[in-house]
């Protein structure tokens, strides 16, 4: 049935552009279309067909499948949170035969068998027939996405808010070659103080040297303004990249309407959907960086209860409403260009798998807590941890800022 119904749904959408990449090959499209058709049947039941599916696309890191697939689970009645953690390698909150399914994907994916402890829980349900339907369906959307992803196939434009594929920590950022279990991504080689700075100005050269006095405007405030002093936390490799202030804390936001308890991290993210906690510990505060650390792993550990898709879409429009402007057109301005909805659908389920970068950020850190963040940094993996040290240089007339990454 739920087929039928998206086979009613796709009825007048012109060709998909997996047929128009596969019809460059003129025998190979009438070859591989029935084995399609086959699998996407009912030997399998339509909920772990497609549990398969999206696990083999993100695992293969083919954002077409990804993104045509993700309606699809909907409509067989995984829900928005269930299609997000298909994107985890935690299987702990599946059942323990959904949990196996989604093992016997990575099995095949890594090694090309299905161990025999897998074998055997999926066994206790599964006949001949439909295991081999299941190596058989596995297969077919490995070898689409081998296609679709060396084509570069882009997704239809008449899908309507595409999903974004979450990223995958076993694979490298072109998404196309293994990288180590448990490693994470090269960052840059923190960077001595700089002990001076030099300003040019109308009045010829002036040296500005650090200061620790209480800034004004505070830290937190200078970081809702100017987000891109944060940018290079985790964005290594792209040094364009830009974040967007999602939700500040409760001094400046609407009161809690909804019965949840807001937190008081700012909320940021990339183009790609990921969440950036920040904590601000500024030189008056009572409490130090391990408070805040502290902080901010309570909230990176329960960001999807704390931040549901309602409390961003509403965030964000408060945040809009204060540059005067919208969303959408904020989410351009840092390169997201798929629409407001699918943008925030990406950052809720990045929340709930954990995929998000926490970031604390002071005047100076004593040299103890550089330790533990290079540490956590470590361990934390796919998840991300970061100092920022907002330095404050001055003469007394003018005043400049310099971020320098720990982590």
């Amino acid at each position: 049935m739920a087929k039928e119904a998206l086979n009613g749904l796709l009825a007048d959408r012109p060709p998909p552009n997996v047929t128009r990449t596969m019809a460059n090959h003129p025998t190979l499209l009438p070859a591989i279309q029935p084995l399609i058709e086959h699998v996407t049947g009912e030997v399998l039941p339509a909920r772990e067909r497609e549990l398969v599916i999206l696990r083999t696309a993100w695992r293969s890191q083919a954002p077409y499948i990804w993104a045509h697939h993700h309606p699809a689970g909907l409509l067989v009645g995984l829900s928005e949170t269930e299609i997000a953690r298909v994107a985890s390698e935690d299987t702990s909150e599946w059942t323990l035969f959904e949990a196996a399914l989604l093992t016997a994907v990575d099995e095949l994916h890594t090694g090309s068998v299905i161990s025999d402890s897998t074998w055997k829980r999926l066994a206790e349900r599964y006949t001949e027939e439909q295991f081999l339907e299941l190596l058989a369906l596995t297969g077919t959307y490995k070898t689409l996405a081998f296609i679709l992803n060396s084509s570069v196939t882009p997704i239809d434009p008449w899908l309507e808010r595409p999903a974004v594929l979450p990223a995958d920590p076993g694979q490298m950022k072109s998404g196309r070659h293994a990288r180590p279990q448990g490693s994470r991504p090269p960052t840059p080689r923190a960077e001595a103080r700089n002990r001076r700075i030099v300003l040019q100005n109308g009045a010829g050269l002036t040296l500005l040297t650090p200061t620790t006095a209480h800034p004004e405007p505070p830290l937190h405030e200078i970081l809702v303004r100017y987000p891109d002093l944060l940018s290079a936390v985790g964005n290594a490799h792209d040094a364009d990249s830009r974040l967007l202030l999602i939700r500040r804390n409760p001094a400046d936001v609407m009161p809690d309407t909804d019965g949840y308890s807001f937190s008081s991290t700012h909320l940021f993210a990339d183009s790609k959907g990921v969440p950036t906690l920040v904590e601000v510990v500024e030189p008056h505060d009572t409490w130090n960086e391990n408070d805040a650390l502290g902080k901010t792993l309570d909230h990176a550990s329960s960001g999807a209860r704390n931040w549901p898709l309602h409390i961003l879409q509403r965030s964000l429009e408060y945040t809009s409403q204060l540059h005067n402007s919208t969303g959408e057109y904020l989410l351009t301005q840092i390169g997201y260009f798929l629409g407001e909805s699918s943008f925030l659908r990406t950052l809720e389920a990045n929340l709930a798998v954990g995929r998000l970068r926490m970031a604390i950020v002071a005047s100076q850190f004593p040299p103890e807590f550089n330790r533990v963040i290079e540490f956590l940094g470590r361990q934390l993996y796919p998840a991300e941890v970061y100092g920022v040290e907002l330095c404050r240089y001055a003469d007394g007339t003018h005043a400049a800022y310099v971020p320098r990454v720990v982590g």
